[in-house]
């Protein structure tokens, strides 16, 4: 008899088994006459080996009791039946009702050996959650009071998620009655992390929770910032519709924002990582089966050229990875206005398509793909210097009707530069209409210029190079690393995505004209089999200088400004230098102060003397000019009066090329005046005049206003149409001159037909004449003048 008498045997044939084998040791042992005892020492030594192979393989407690009571029934009964004989009615009743117990009883161990594993499973898995609750329980206790001890706001943690490696983990929390938000912790970030002291790279991010007063808070504990993260081996194809993977973020989720209605902004310093960041953008989308990449980059199309060497190099599959690439003023002109016509176009021409659709934007498939401009250095296009040239000014202009108007028919724009301040993009629409904004590695003042002063983004947050903030419409901007992607596996996603890049739709070719068709056309050296095209210089030994409004970026373009439009811009700086100069000569000094001071350099000694100034014995006010301007500011001060400080203000400002006389003075010429009183003390007022004088007193003025505004017409004139800007505030400033007297320039200008009307609040006026009407124009000012 074996020891595991069980094994291989179920509920019914085990039992069988084991009662015949029984039924016929005890017959035998009876016919022999055997003592007993026998077959109570052999249950015995059955039920001892049945439990130790039981316990070698870890069977169950169940099965094992089992086991043991099969053995003792099967021992009990066979001594009973060697003793007395197995054939009587009621032994082998006994039998078989052991039997049939014995098989219930394996039936059981059967089900209880089945269910082990997952019995196990579930204890373990308690015996860790009991662990994990007291750990989720300590982190939730530090952080309540973390928070409280930083922000002073009283809290609950309601949650606690922990990464499989313990290095990330994620708290939901309510803040308490009394009109605390997440963002009243979310200004706190960077104390909170300092305050859990934790590494270099790590932070605190704080995020909308599921109502108004809760908050989600993810605290990163090891640094998934500082090593580059390759981009994804997986090449499928993508929708437009779907993320666009650009990075990781700290808690290791993927950055994917999805561009279907998003332009976007992105900004960083030389070595930042920019240029890469456009890169994995272009490979995002030649894996896009419903989009098509254009790019300008007037920079010799450097953003290009990886793509469409390596796609050369390929064999040229399938289609290019770009489809229309700008690396001239006049091609970016011409695809700028090819993608605003697209634009224009598709809105009527698709209409029934979005009403088949049940929407109210453009649905994109491969029959009809979205469009995004990717435009590298994009100071060239909307700096002021660049703005100053009117081809690129009119691709700026352009660009951004297309950013205000297609977003619905899926045309959209990427634009990056060095910097998100007015000297790089002029144009405040650009940021404003981006929904996607990452703000590579810089200092804190770029991330404000780029994001505003409430995303609390530090530099301490991106750290190494690659990192970058991104900011997805009203989102919070979260750290980034950006994915790192190299000519290697830019050669991998042409490979994968060359045959699946889809073509312009009809209607958008249509409009797109004659540009769009040629645009292959001299691009040799746009896949390395030519040289860039250069633009010969004028002198053979030297280069010319750079145009006006160029190297905003370093090689941008060599090309000269639009015929006309330098000569105009030299022409506008020789009249200001002109009006600088006249000022210069006409404006008070002393003669006597200078040649002490030269004496004093000359001489090497110390013999200054005070200068010569107004003293009260000066030259009375009927013999004295400037005493007319001085009765004028009086005239003009009302009832009340003027004090002497305020007529010396007054008069630096309006007569700037005039020696402004001294407070004594001011009062002596005053006081000896008939036409003056002092209301109050030190204060000096115009008498009332009689009603028969007050006519040739306001004639007089008006003459006299006329005069001085005549001084200075010709000047504004000049200044206004050379650089075809009118602005009150402009004038102020080139001529230096008060607001009244700038405004009443302006006024007249607009009475002789040089500007047009004001158009409200501080916007420029339109200058009605154009340079070449210049001398024309002041011909006719100094006959109305005589």
């Amino acid at each position: 008899m074996k020891l595991d008498w069980e094994r291989g045997h179920g509920p019914v044939t085990g039992p069988l088994n084991a009662a015949a084998a029984t039924l016929t040791a005890s017959w035998v042992g009876h016919l022999a006459d055997m003592p007993w005892p026998t077959a109570t020492a052999v249950a015995g030594a059955g039920l001892i080996g049945s439990h130790i192979a039981g316990r070698r393989k870890h069977l169950t407690r169940h099965t094992l009791t089992m086991r043991a009571a099969g053995w003792l029934g099967a021992g009990g009964w066979s001594s009973w039946a060697i003793a007395n004989g197995p054939w009587d009615a009621w032994t082998l009743t006994t039998l078989l009702a052991g039997a049939i117990g014995l098989g219930v009883g394996i039936a059981g161990a059967h089900q209880a050996e089945k269910n082990a594993p997952a019995k196990e499973a579930e204890a373990q898995r308690v015996e860790h959650e009991s662990k994990l609750d007291a750990k989720r329980q300590a982190i939730a206790t530090e952080w309540t009071s973390r928070i409280l001890r930083v922000t002073t706001v009283q809290t609950q943690i309601v949650g606690v998620e922990t990464d499989p490696d313990g290095n990330l983990f994620t708290l939901d929390g309510e803040c308490a009655a009394g009109g605390a938000n997440w963002k009243s912790i979310k200004r706190h970030e960077e104390a909170l992390a300092a305050d859990a002291r934790l590494p270099e790279g790590c932070g605190v991010e704080v995020l909308p929770g599921a109502n108004r007063g809760a908050f989600l808070m993810t605290v990163s504990t090891a640094n998934k910032l500082i090593d580059d993260a390759d981009y994804p081996d997986d090449c499928s194809p993508l929708s437009i519709n779907d993320g666009s993977p650009l990075g990781i973020h700290r808690d290791g989720t993927v950055g994917a924002p999805v561009m279907r209605q998003l332009s976007a902004t992105f900004v960083g310093r030389r070595g930042s990582g920019k240029t890469n960041l456009m890169n994995v953008c272009l490979a995002n989308q030649a894996r896009q089966v419903d989009n098509l990449s254009w790019v300008i980059d007037l920079n010799g199309g450097g953003l290009a050229l990886a793509w469409l060497h390596k796609w050369h190099e390929l064999g040229r599959p399938g289609r290019p990875p770009i489809d229309w690439v700008a690396d001239t003023p006049e091609k970016a002109l011409a695809m700028a206005k090819a993608a605003l016509r697209i634009a224009k176009a598709r809105k009527p021409g698709y209409k029934k398509r979005e009403i088949e659709a049940n929407d109210d934007k453009l649905p994109v498939d491969a029959t009809v793909p979205a469009i995004t401009l990717n435009n590298d250095e994009i100071a060239e296009l909307f700096s002021p210097k660049a703005r100053r040239d009117a081809t690129l000014r009119e691709i700026g202009d352009t660009l951004i009707q297309v950013q205000e108007l297609a977003r619905a028919v899926a045309v959209n724009t990427i634009n990056a530069a060095l910097r998100a301040t007015q000297d790089v993009i002029s144009e405040p629409q650009i940021l404003v209409q981006s929904g996607l904004k990452i703000g590579m590695k810089s200092d804190e003042r770029e991330m404000n210029y780029l994001f505003g002063w409430d995303d609390r983004i530090t530099p301490e947050d991106i750290p190494y190079a690659g990192c970058g903030a991104m900011k997805v419409e009203d989102s919070p901007a979260r750290p980034l690393k950006v994915y790192r992607i190299k000519p290697e596996q830019i050669a991998r996603v042409i490979k994968a995505t060359a045959h699946h890049q889809p073509e312009l739709d009809e209607l958008s070719r249509k409009v797109a004209g004659e540009a769009y068709e040629r645009r292959w056309e001299d691009t040799d050296h746009l896949f390395g089999l030519a040289d860039a095209p250069t633009t010969p210089t004028t002198d053979a030994t030297a280069p010319a200088p750079p145009a006006r409004g160029r190297n905003v970026t370093a090689g941008w373009g060599t090309a000269d400004p639009a015929p006309g439009i330098k000569d105009d811009l030299d022409s506008a700086d020789e009249a200001v230098r002109k009006l600088h100069q006249s000022m210069r000569e006409t404006s008070s000094h002393d003669d006597n102060l200078e040649q002490q001071f030269m004496n004093v350099v000359e001489q090497g000694g110390l013999t200054w003397q005070p200068p010569a100034v107004d003293s009260p014995a000066d030259s009375d006010a009927p013999t004295d000019g400037r005493y007319q301007h001085v009765f004028r500011i009086v005239e003009g001060a009302g009832p009340d009066g003027i004090g002497p400080a305020a007529i010396i203000d007054a008069f630096t400002r309006l007569h700037p090329t005039e020696r402004t006389p001294n407070a004594t003075v001011i009062g002596r010429w005053l006081k000896a005046d008939d036409r003056i009183h002092q209301p109050k003390f030190g204060r000096y007022a115009l008498l009332a005049a009689p009603t028969s004088l007050a006519a040739p007193q306001t004639e007089q003025r008006q003459e006299a206003t006329t005069e001085q505004h005549g001084e200075l017409l010709s000047p504004a004139a000049e200044l206004i149409i050379t650089t075809q800007f009118a602005s009150t505030s402009m004038l102020q400033r080139k001529l230096r001159i008060g607001w009244e007297l700038a405004t009443a320039l302006m006024n007249n200008l607009e009475q002789l037909g040089i500007v047009g009307s004001n158009q409200g609040g501080s916007k420029a006026r339109d200058v009605l004449v154009t340079p070449d009407q210049l001398e024309s124009t002041l011909e006719r000012i100094r006959q109305a003048g005589q």
